[in-house]
């Protein structure tokens, strides 16, 4: 009987079912001893000892696993006594030749060599000799690198970290015997070699390093204020800062306290009025007491701490710009008149105009043909859904979307109708590119807008009012964004040159 047929019967019985061909023949196909188990481990119980011994009796059928533990053995005692040869008493290694050869069945194998070394092991033989990029400050003395020479006028022994060149510590020069040889030719050869171990150092170093001194020792001396530290935890009041002594915790503390209190006050106690003629209910706000004491105290000491900051030593002839506030408006009008030596208290500057001439790049995309008609002067106001702080020059650029001949038409007849003055329309309307800039005057409300414009042709929520139309003669292509964005600085740049190259025109 052969493998095959026998292998079919017993399976068949151990299974309780016939054997399909197709299983029998894909597992006589199977040579390697572990594959053959693998498989077999899917279809018996290995802890069944007739399973177990229906597996060994098949791979005994098919020879499989015979004869290679003796091979494997003979081949890792012989790669032993090779490398007991190259390495003779780095390792020591025993082997039995009437050792069982059983343990090969189990799947020990030898350990594999590995293909590099480290460092820093006990069989590494260069970890001492690790040398970094260039010229480095090395105290070894060359007992870790090797020795290039000793300095002739400091005796300091220079080594290989240190390299050849002007000596770290006096600046003399320092070679090795050979670049020493090379020297005392007096050669062309030996006059190069001088001047590359020369550049190694730097002549200036100590020509800096006194002027870095004497830099820091002025600045010592003058003990002038040229930085400053900008914390934002100073903004608030923390009743639990380790900072604060215990009498001030307890004071902010008791604050926190009352102005929670304040804010979350039972219904019971809240006000509320009622309007008949609107037919409106309005919760009548708690009037908040303003503790004058502490609040002149804590303008004093910003007074006493933010004033030499902001002096101009320098020029004591300036005049400090004066933050003016509006006494109407606010809880707390007329407090600064009680609060003792505010002349420079208000350093704060809020300049319209500083914004108005300012440029930080900012730009609105807009659809063609509105966009062209902005910038050409033709169309002033701008309307949006959204509100925007800025002021001062604003870039147009035009989207994407192409317009068609409908609508041009039409923008350019309302136009013509609400205008008594003759009106230059563009020749073209471009996309996906910069048009030019306007400057903003003012961003108002719909309600304000109607007052102040009441013919204006915004109906939007919000509208930009804008004045300074300038077109540029070259077209910067460029993609757009949502609301008002930031240009790319070299777009922002090439777009300045070129508005400034208009405006010179403009004069001429």
């Amino acid at each position: 009987m052969d493998a095959s047929a026998w292998l079919n019967e017993n399976l068949s019985d151990i299974l309780s079912f016939p054997v399909p061909p197709c299983m029998t023949e894909y597992i006589a196909t199977i040579e390697n001893e572990r594959d053959l188990e693998d498989y077999l481990k899917t279809l018996l119980d290995m802890n069944n000892p007739k399973h177990r011994s229906f597996i060994d009796k098949y791979k005994s059928i098919r020879h499989i696993g015979e004869g290679r533990s003796d091979n494997e053995s003979d081949k890792y005692k012989g790669a032993i006594k090779k490398k007991k040869k190259g390495n003779e008493g780095k390792m020591d290694v025993k082997t039995n030749e009437n050792d069982d050869p059983d343990g090969a069945k189990l799947g020990a194998k030898p350990k594999k060599k590995n293909k590099y070394v480290n460092l820093y092991s006990e069989e590494g033989e260069k970890k001492d000799v690790i040398l970094l990029k260039g010229r480095h400050w090395c105290e070894c003395q060359a007992s870790k690198h090797k020795l290039v020479n000793n300095c002739l006028k400091c005796g300091r022994i220079v080594c290989t970290q240190e390299g050849s060149g002007p000596c770290l510590y006096c600046g003399t020069l320092v070679c090795n015997v050979d670049e020493q040889f090379i020297l005392n030719s007096n050669t062309r050869q030996s006059e190069k070699l001088y001047e590359n171990l020369m550049k190694k150092g730097n002549p200036n170093q100590l020509e800096q390093a006194l002027a870095q001194r004497n830099r820091l020792l002025e600045f010592d001396k003058t003990t002038a204020q040229r930085s400053k530290v900008i914390d934002d935890e100073s903004d608030y009041f923390s009743s639990t800062s380790s900072w604060l002594t215990k009498d001030e915790r307890d004071r902010l503390q008791k604050k926190e306290e009352e102005a929670h209190a304040k804010k979350h006050v039972p219904r019971s106690e809240r006000k509320y009025g009622f309007n008949l003629l609107e037919q409106k209910v309005i919760e009548e706000a708690v009037d908040s007491e303003v503790d004058e004491n502490f609040y002149r105290e804590a303008l004093n000491k910003i007074e006493e701490t933010m004033a030499e900051s902001y002096a101009h030593p320098d020029f004591p002839a300036i005049i400090q710009p004066l933050y003016v506030y509006n006494k109407e408006s606010g809880d707390h009008a007329g407090l600064e008149e009680k609060v003792e030596n505010k002349k420079n208290l208000d350093y704060k500057v809020q300049d319209k105009e500083l914004l108005l001439i300012s440029d930080n790049g900012a730009c609105l995309s807009m659809h063609q043909p509105w966009a062209s008609l902005l910038v050409s002067g033709i169309k002033k106001h701008e309307g949006r859904t959204w509100y925007s702080s800025h002021r001062g020059r604003l870039w147009i650029a035009a989207a994407s979307k192409i317009p068609t001949a409908e609508t041009i038409k039409e923008c350019e007849d309302f136009y013509r109708a609400i205008s008594d003055k003759q009106l230059n329309f563009p020749t073209s309307y471009p996309t996906s590119c910069l048009l030019g800039c306007v400057s903003v005057i003012d961003c108002l409300p719909q309600e304000e807008y109607r007052v102040r414009y009441p013919d204006g042709e915004s109906e939007s929520p919000f509208v930009f009012v804008c004045d300074e139309p300038n077109e540029l003669d070259i077209r910067f292509p460029m993609s757009g964004s949502h609301k008002i964005y930031k240009l790319d600085s070299r777009i922002h740049q090439a777009a300045r040159k070129a508005l400034l190259r208009v405006t010179k025109n403009a004069k001429c």
